[in-house]
């Protein structure tokens, strides 16, 4: 059986809309605000591994690829 390889800058569906990487990366859907007062409305959120906001997208393969990351597929 091959070893499974984890690759830190993949971000792995875990559930519905909901994508994580090996890093603490994760990424989801979101309402609510930004940092900055800017309305997310239902956008691609990213967060670090401690849960703070790193960046929103409408598209999340344009917020992954932005910051380095891609989808396991």
């Amino acid at each position: 059986m091959p070893a499974l390889i984890v690759k830190p800058n993949v971000m792995r569906q875990v559930q519905p809309d909901v994508y994580l990487s090996a890093t603490g990366f994760s990424a989801r859907r979101e309402e609510g605000f930004t940092p900055n007062g800017n309305p997310i409305g239902q956008r691609w959120v990213l967060r670090d591994a401690n849960g703070a906001y790193v960046d929103v997208n409408q598209y999340r393969h344009d917020l992954f690829e932005h910051h380095g990351l891609c989808t396991d597929y």
